[in-house]
């Protein structure tokens, strides 16, 4: 139901409102009481049949079809009658009621105030109109809609109303509620200062018009067509039956943003032309979607209304296009339909993608090679990548060698098929490590993920490297089992590389329970040989994992100790947890080994011995000369499990052509050796054999010299007893060595009295006493050892040896040995009996004397008796 609202204007003391059925603003009913008034002065006898004007009122809210009657029944001339129809706007501008309306207004009888009231009309359809042929509408059509928009007065139209009425039906909603004409005017008519669209005017009236802005058009002359849309914009308003500019589709298209502009109807009218041409000529579309984009349509509908035809150009660029125009095609479609939901139009802009990408090659070059500050070719990476991949080789690597790095990544990132022929070409391997090391992180991550799976052969360690040191633990054990699965983890060097990176990510005990865990296929041992380094925590694995066969521990443990250099060698051999274990665990085959563990590791000195036992019978030569002189160096300075003197004495004898036998003593005794390993070094040197120890015998005064820089007399009784028997046999082989030696330690030892060193004393002493009884000066060597008042210095020495002997701890069998050693026992024995408390001492040394050759007691058994004799 519509609602229509009538005013009667008419003459009554002046053109003024005679009736109404609705009071309106006052700004509204002011143009109602203006344009329902004649334009313009009527001549003397002037005459017009009615005619019409259509306006919308300043408020928007009605629009008025009013039809004017010259008013003949008043005297005075110029009067006129008019019925105004106000129409609610949108009801006007949506609905087809202009022929209703037009009936309310035709009568050939002026209108009265009576018929001032409401009508409530039901909508009804516009009549079929007939052909406008009289009326020549060329110009008028491209003023209104195809050039710029100007007011516009026809003159000497042949029939106004008919063409009023045929324009009003064809205009579209938003143009219609906004329009505005009059049928005939004398002179220019405004609303508020803006003159109407159209009026009519007859020829007469041109004069009153001189003063007018916009375009004059002679009603009835011919004119030629001027613009390619004239002859369609004919046809659609004047040509047929129902009037209209815009189809509903169009309408939709245009939506709200034609703001009632008689331009918009050119963009209608460009995009059926468009549509037409796509089937010959593709790139009509990119034209289409500049309208969408443009802000002068509605883009949601647009794509609607394009989407089909967009998807079949795009189907046919392929085809039509020539290669570089086509790749030109889809930059630009990418980039105009870039934020545009056109699922189909993207899938078959990928399809097309993909064809190109497989044939053509160097227009796909230049297009990767266009700025892409929008993206847009970035989208097209994932076809691109699929179509390149199903290309000739020569047209791959054409092209990737001709694109930025990024694109070159993207593409390997996003095609499957692309990637694998890349990880098998060796020229492409090396522009992949160029583009790794020249892209962002990310990428380069992403990339390498994607050539991973087509890594499987060392030829491809160049390219492998920088990816696999991106990998994290899973990734590294995800890539081991593939290379397990596709080749038995043959690729040795990949392996390496996964193996190393695994470490550094904390996951190498995963990594090696991978291998272990493998088929008979995988060659465990090497690979695990590259799980392990020089290190302890390897060796400990290596040691304790019971999955190991003892021949595969043994064989990775010594492949490990080959690795390792002197620094890493020596750290795990001499390391007291896994040092012994490594030893034990290595056959004797690595006799290599085990040189190099006593050469250069410090071994727990048991394990130090073991591996010089195993090892002497298998070397010969200076080799073996070598460590055994090395091993009893070290085995001098240290306590060993077992016979330890068979030991020394064993390594002794293997050395004894080049052994330095001053090393030894100095090594085996000085101060730096605890008392008893000295202790019992000394016991060894006078258990030595032979020539061996003839060596030793003849280098007692170096002896003697070290026992004297070891400050104090520590060594046990047996260590100083066996060193006198050293010198006993020295005083036979080498007599000045001796005498060196009687000068160096004599001092000391008589002041050693509560020591076990009375032995050494018997042996030394007596040289002394030798010399002193054999020269008329003291030697120089003895100076220190007494202090002489007396002429017969060796009545000083008689007096000082007995005097030491009595005030002692020392054996007194010993004295006796002394004295008979220096061959004046006699006087010795004597000169004891007249020494402080010696009397008692020599009853002592005759109750020692049983622990004593036989020449000692027959020497001095019958000085003593006679002694005692005395004493009656």
């Amino acid at each position: 139901m519509i609602t229509i609202d009538v005013q009667i204007h008419g003459y009554r003391k002046g053109h003024q409102l005679l009736g109404s059925s609705i009071v309106l603003a006052k700004d509204d009913q002011a143009v109602i009481d203006r344009l329902s008034d004649v334009a313009g002065p009527l001549r003397p006898k002037e005459q017009f049949i009615p005619y019409l004007t259509t306006y919308p009122l300043p408020s928007g809210d009605y629009y008025v079809i009013a039809r004017t009657w010259q008013d003949l029944s008043v005297p005075r001339a110029g009067c006129v009658r008019t019925k105004s129809l106000l129409v609610n706007i949108q009801s006007w501008s949506n609905k087809a009621i202009l022929a209703t309306l037009l009936r309310l207004i035709e009568s050939k009888d002026l209108p009265l105030e009576e018929d001032a009231v409401r009508y409530d009309l039901i909508e009804q359809h516009d009549d079929i109109l007939p052909e406008v042929s009289r009326f020549n509408a060329n110009e008028f059509l491209e003023a209104l809609f195809l050039e710029e928009s100007k007011p516009i007065v026809v003159f000497d139209a042949p029939d106004p109303e008919e063409i009023a009425v045929h324009l009003l039906t064809a205009l579209w909603p938003s143009l219609r509620k906004r329009f505005s004409l009059s049928t005939f005017a004398l002179s220019p008519r405004k609303i508020d200062g803006r003159d109407l669209d159209i009026v009519f005017a007859p020829s007469n009236a041109k004069a009153r018009f001189s003063d007018w802005v916009g375009r004059r058009i002679d009603g009835r002359s011919s004119q030629i067509e001027r613009h390619r849309w004239t002859k369609e914009l004919v046809t659609r308003v004047f040509k047929e039956s129902a009037p209209k500019l815009l189809s509903a589709d169009k309408i939709n298209l245009l939506g709200s943003n034609d703001e009632a502009n008689p331009a918009a109807l050119r963009i209608a009218l460009m995009w059926d032309e468009l549509i037409s041409s796509m089937d010959v000529d593709p790139t009509s579309v990119l034209s289409l979607l500049d309208i969408v984009n443009s802000g002068r349509v509605n883009s949601v509908e647009a794509i609607r209304q394009l989407e089909p035809k967009l998807i079949e150009s795009i189907g046919n660029a392929g085809t039509v296009l020539t290669s570089n125009d086509a790749w030109n095609f889809v930059s630009s479609v990418s980039r105009k339909l870039k934020g545009k939901n056109v699922a189909s139009g993207t899938i078959a802009l990928e399809k097309l993608v993909r064809h190109l990408s497989e044939k053509s090659g160097d227009g796909l070059a230049k297009l990767l090679n266009q700025p892409d500050p929008d993206s847009v070719i970035k989208a097209l990476i994932p076809s691109i990548a699929k179509g390149l991949g199903d290309a000739p080789e020569v047209l791959i690597k054409r092209t990737l060698n001709n694109i930025p790095v990024e694109i070159f990544a993207h593409l390997i990132e996003e095609g499957k098929e692309l990637a694998k022929f890349v990880a098998k070409d060796d020229e492409l391997i090396y522009k992949v490590r160029i583009v790794l090391s020249e892209i962002d992180k990310s990428l380069a991550y992403n990339t390498g993920k994607a050539l991973l799976p087509f890594i499987v052969d060392d030829s491809q360690l160049p390219l492998a490297i920088p990816i696999i040191r991106s990998l994290n633990l899973n990734e590294v054990i995800k890539e081991m089992l593939w290379l397990r699965d596709v080749n038995g983890l043959k690729s040795e060097s990949l392996c390496a590389e996964l193996i190393n990176r695994a470490r550094q990510v904390d996951g190498i005990n995963a990594a090696r329970d991978l291998i272990i865990t493998s088929n008979s296929e995988v060659d465990s041992d090497k690979l695990l040989s590259l799980t392990v380094n020089p290190v302890k925590n390897d060796v400990v694995w290596l040691i304790n994992d019971g999955r190991l066969s003892s021949e595969s521990s043994a064989s990775l443990l010594a492949g490990i100790l080959r690795r390792a250099d002197d620094e890493q060698f020596k750290d795990l051999l001499s390391d007291r947890e896994i040092g012994c274990c490594i030893v034990s665990r290595l056959k004797e085959d690595s006799i290599d080994l085990l040189i190099r563990a006593v050469n250069k590791a410090e071994l727990p000195i048991d394990t130090y011995v073991k591996v010089i036992n195993l090892v002497l019978p298998k070397v010969d030569g200076a080799s073996k000369r070598e460590i055994a002189e090395n091993a009893i160096k070290r085995c001098l300075r240290n306590r060993l499990d077992g016979d330890e003197s068979e030991v020394i004495k064993s390594f002794i004898n293997v050395s004894k052509d080049r052994v330095n036998f001053e090393e030894i003593i100095r090594e085996g005794l000085n101060i730096c050796v605890a008392a008893d390993i000295a202790s019992r070094n000394l016991t060894i040197f006078d258990d030595l054999k032979g020539e061996i120890r003839n060596n030793i015998i003849v280098r007692i005064n170096v002896i003697a010299l070290v026992l004297l820089e070891r400050k104090i007399m520590d060594l046990t009784e047996e260590a100083y007893d066996a060193c006198a028997r050293l010198m006993f046999d020295a005083d036979h082989l080498s007599s000045n060595s001796l005498s060196e030696a009687a000068g160096v330690l004599m001092p000391s030892l008589m002041l050693a009295r509560n020591k076990p060193v009375s032995l050494m004393v018997a042996a030394l002493f007596p040289v002394v006493y030798r010399e002193l009884a054999k020269s008329d000066t003291v030697p120089e060597q003895f100076n220190s050892i007494f202090f002489f008042l007396d002429w017969d210095r060796c009545k000083t020495a008689r007096k000082e040896i007995t005097r030491a002997f009595v005030l002692s701890k020392w054996r007194p069998g010993d004295l006796a040995l002394t004295a008979c050693r220096c061959g004046d026992a006699t006087k010795i024995i004597k000169q004891l009996s007249k020494t402080y408390r010696g009397k008692e001492y020599i009853l002592k040394i005759a109750k020692d004397l049983n622990n004593y050759n036989v020449e000692t007691r027959d020497a001095i058994n019958p000085i003593i008796k006679e002694i005692i004799n005395d004493w009656d």
